[in-house]
Parts: structure tokens; sequence; C-alpha cells
């Protein structure tokens, strides 16, 4: 997985409130050929995302348009590797110095030899697959239509490529989300044992159904859980609104990984990232999201994670985000914060 720490661009004659992130965040595939139990992809018949993937000449665009993005994640809604387009979306960022990866996840289930190997050529920085279990049986149970044996072989593959040209990237991790179907002593043992032996490292995460795991001592920290909060606590990923959007496939400006119902009406491949998070509802948003005001026509507004972080009560707003001191240089920190509290 990748070690990131994120920065931030600031031009002399930047609009306000428009610090420009040299991460996003670009969903490369919303299509899947898995029936996870409860993808609301699948569910909700790709939602307000869209079925489809992102064209090599739209990433090609985006990166002349926009050269201060230095690194960008594939993942998030669907497959990556079912992008008709990937292999030469990966080596036009390596020509041009962009970083790659899919910390969101993937399934791994069909990777051509080709792409394996140009994610190792062209220093696809990290991978995180998704494996739910450390057998077919388990692992099907959530994951149907997947094949517990062709993502591991594809991981032995990966592996053999990187010995080939003697590169520790692309980074791999194993992320098992905890759930009634697989929450057993011996197979999240066995899944360790077998990460080890593939020189994978492996994370368990909580599962968003709410089901409460047996085993609690072996969760790690959500990286989900990001934002710090006035009060020291802290929150879900507003925080990827300013540090690295969410960009559709198709060029649609949807904030961040969890907002699927509805996007901010521009499109980022039409009129550009700086002018897209210029907009005067992307503006409104932010500043909502740092307690100043309402903006009942973001699609933030509709988020039940935000409702939770303002703790709306007779129009009382709580607690906010903030911007990470630790992120950001303090000489840009204090001037967005000057902006974003006007």
């Amino acid at each position: 997985m990748v070690k990131r720490k994120s920065t931030f661009l600031s031009p002399k004659k930047m609009p306000p409130l428009n610090v420009l992130p040299t991460e996003v965040r670009l969903d490369a595939s919303t299509l899947c050929q898995l029936d996870c139990v409860s993808c609301y992809m699948r569910k909700e018949n790709y939602a307000a995302h869209g079925a489809g993937y992102l064209k090599y000449s739209d990433f090609v665009n985006f990166l002349d348009k926009n050269p201060y993005v230095k690194e960008i994640e594939l993942s998030n809604s669907g497959e990556i590797f079912l992008n008709k387009d990937l292999l030469k979306i990966i080596e036009y960022a390596y020509q041009h110095d962009v970083i790659l990866y899919a910390d969101g996840g993937v399934n791994f289930n069909h990777v051509s030899d080709e792409i394996l190997e140009s994610l190792v050529k062209y220093q696809f920085r990290g991978v995180v697959v998704a494996i739910d279990g450390a057998s077919q049986e388990i692992y099907s149970k959530y994951r149907r239509k997947g094949n517990f044996d062709a993502v591991i072989d594809n991981i032995k593959k990966l592996n053999e490529y990187k010995k080939k040209y003697n590169s520790e990237f692309p980074l791999l991790g194993w992320k098992y989300v905890i759930m009634e179907t697989n929450d057993f002593e011996t197979e999240i043992q066995s899944a360790i044992t077998t990460a080890a032996s593939l020189n994978v490292s492996i994370v368990f995460r909580k599962s968003w159904d709410g089901y409460i795991t047996k085993n609690e001592e072996i969760l790690k920290r959500d990286d989900y859980q990001t934002v710090i909060n006035k009060d020291g606590s802290e929150q879900m990923p507003c925080i990827d609104f300013f540090e690295r959007p969410q960009i559709n496939w198709d060029g649609r400006l949807f904030g961040c990984c969890v907002n699927c119902w509805k996007d901010f009406n521009v499109n980022v491949f039409d009129i550009g990232l700086e002018k897209a998070l210029n907009t005067e509802i992307v503006i409104q948003s932010k500043k909502m999201l740092m307690g100043q005001g309402v903006c009942k026509d973001s699609p933030c507004y509709q988020c039940g994670l935000y409702r939770n972080m303002a703790h709306i009560h007779n129009d009382k707003l709580g607690y906010w985000i903030r911007l990470r001191r630790k992120l950001i240089p303090e000489k840009i920190r204090k001037k967005a914060l000057k902006i974003l509290h006007k």
C-alpha cells in the first residue's frame, strides 16, 4: 500500500477557496464481474456513477490540462482491470512522472499477463486486493462469482514480475473485511499465513453493515477515518474533498469516495479541475463541511456521515472538520484556513 504525504499547490493568483490538490481520486472503472452481497453499485444499478470506464484520451487530456496533479488513486466503485485502456493509461502516467495506485481495492480475478507486467515495468505504486477469506468456500460467500485460486495465482505472477525487474513496486496489500461469513479464527489465521508466504501486507477491516466481530483485537485503525475534528476526534472521508477529490470515470466531480447519489453538476474533463473546484456549489459545500453555514443543494448535505458530523438539532451546528496541520505546509495551511473562515 502506498505511503502518501498529501501536499497542496497554491498558485499566487489562485481564486478564493481554491487550493489545488496534487493528488486526486479518478475512478478507472465502475464495471465489475463479481456480484458481492452488499455492493451498492450492483444493488443500485451503478448508482449515480453509471457504468463505464476511464478512456485513455480523457486521461491524457486530464494530465495535460492539470500538470500539478502528481498522484492518482484509480480504484473506487469497480474493477480497474476491466478498463480496456488501462495499459496505455499506466504507461502514459509513468512517462509523465505521475504516481498511480489502487489502494481503494481490486478483486484481482481477471488480470492479463501483459497488465501484470506493466504494473511492475511502469512502477505502479500500490495495489490492495480485497480477499475476504482464505479459501474458495469462504471467499465466495461474499464475493459471488469470484475465484480465490485465480486471485492468489495472479498475486504469485505479479511477484514473479517483481523479481524479474528487481522492483519493490507495486506494493501489495490484502484487505480482509470481517463479516459473519468469514469471522473464524482458523480462516483468519490461514489468511495471515498465506499473506506472509506471498509477501503481502494484510489488514483487517470492520464491515460497513454493522456486524460486530469477535476478533476486535485484530482490527487496525481504518484508513478512511482520517479527519480530525475540533474536539480531537476523527471523522470520515470528507477531507478527501479537500486533499484528493473524487472524479468519476466520465469526468463528473463527486467530491469523495462515499458519494454515490449525486455529482456536483460539473465536469472536470470539460472545464478543468481548477474551475470545477471553484464553482459556487463546491465552495459552499466546503464551507459547510467546515461549519460555515448549510448548503442544501450540496450532495454532502444528503450524506449520513455529514449529518453525524454536524449533529444538526434545531439548526445548531456541531463538530466540523479542519485541514490537518501535519499534512499541509504551515504557510499554505494558514492561508487556506484564513480563506475558509471568512
